[in-house]
């Protein structure tokens, strides 16, 4: 619950929840529409923005709000550490929280390949070349993400995988 001197900066956390909740419904909508293959991504993409009613609307409030899932999620992170909510007994909730970050994270990453247009690839581009920059392993992972990014293998992730992760890290969240 939120204390009686709570204000705005105790809500990221729900704020957070719902914007995940925005891409359940955004996301499950765009999966009538889209061809997980490189030949036809972008032409499924530029057809639920041009020809779906309100498909511009469904599309563009599905990216934006990654873009604030990610502030949301780094604020609310920010603030459990700032007031040392992290301690004792709220340690497997700071660990699931922590490991949810790195989940919204691989959303962003495994979600911008999928359009498969000039960004998606400058994108991963960027991506890569930061990751090889990580000591110890980072070639290694940059060598594995060039290899095995694909459309194909990202939407797998990004609508299979990557939302069972989420629904196991939430259920941890908040039963802790």
């Amino acid at each position: 619950p939120i204390p009686d001197h709570g204000h705005c900066f105790y809500c990221f956390g729900g704020w957070s929840f719902f914007i995940i909740l925005l891409h359940l419904v955004s996301g499950f909508v765009m999966l009538f529409y889209y061809t997980p293959t490189p030949e036809k991504a972008l032409d499924s993409v530029n057809y639920l923005s041009t020809e779906v009613t309100y498909g511009w609307l469904i599309r563009n409030m599905h990216r934006w709000a990654a873009t604030l899932l990610i502030a949301m999620v780094f604020f609310h992170i920010t603030s459990v550490f700032l007031h040392r909510a992290f301690r004792n007994p709220r340690e497997l909730n700071w660990l699931s929280g922590l490991l949810m970050g790195l989940v919204v994270i691989l959303f962003s990453v495994t979600g911008v390949i999928l359009p498969w247009d000039w960004r998606s690839y400058w994108d991963l581009t960027i991506w890569a070349d930061y990751i090889a920059t990580w000591p110890f392993f980072g070639h290694a992972f940059r060598d594995f993400l060039l290899i095995n990014f694909a459309v194909g293998r990202s939407f797998v992730l990004h609508v299979w995988l990557l939302p069972l992760v989420t629904i196991i890290l939430l259920w941890i969240h908040f039963k802790m």
